[in-house]
């Protein structure tokens, strides 16, 4: 197995895994402030950050700036959503104040970044993964780094804090170890 076959497959569990420990939740669940703390995050904003920094260093950082599914689907405008931020630096008053009211089209814009994902993955140019790449506000770093480090890592981080949020708010974890 390469490292990009082992990404390639981590970012597909990942995927899974989000998609489970999000698939039964209310709208009021998606927006719950675990415990009302003025630091936290809501799953959804969790959810929106990650899809839209998967899809920024996916198809914008690594596809030498092709315009990410977010821009090409129109989805700021369809959820109402900022249009350039992915909420990398937001405050956590703005985060906790940003809504998902369509969550059904979210979904789908989650599922659209996942398959722009593993349709680039399918054939790459393995090259190209050993030139630099900047990522905001990391650095310069290899194009594989940007891959496992900002998507695949920080993916299982998110899913972690949405699985903590999730026995917050009394439900069971959906994810088995």
């Amino acid at each position: 197995m390469t490292l990009v076959e082992f990404i390639k497959a981590e970012l597909r569990r990942l995927h899974a895994m989000l998609d489970a420990a999000t698939k039964d939740l209310t709208p009021e669940q998606w927006h719950t402030v675990p415990g009302g703390n003025p630091a936290a995050n809501h799953i959804a904003f969790e959810m929106w950050h990650y899809a839209r920094t998967e899809d920024n260093i996916v198809r914008f950082i690594l596809q030498n700036r092709r315009p990410t599914v977010w821009m090409e689907g129109g989805w700021a405008e369809r959820l109402g959503l900022p249009a350039g931020a992915q909420g990398t630096g937001m405050t956590a008053a703005d985060a906790q104040a940003m809504r998902i009211d369509d969550i059904d089209a979210f979904r789908q814009y989650v599922r659209d970044v996942y398959a722009s994902t593993d349709e680039w993955l399918a054939n790459p140019d393995e090259s190209t993964f050993s030139a630099p790449v900047q990522v905001k506000p990391l650095g310069e770093m290899p194009a594989i780094r940007a891959l496992g480090q900002v998507c695949m890592t920080h993916g299982f981080t998110h899913l972690g804090e949405i699985e903590l949020m999730r026995t917050l708010m009394g439900l069971r974890p959906a994810i088995g170890v």
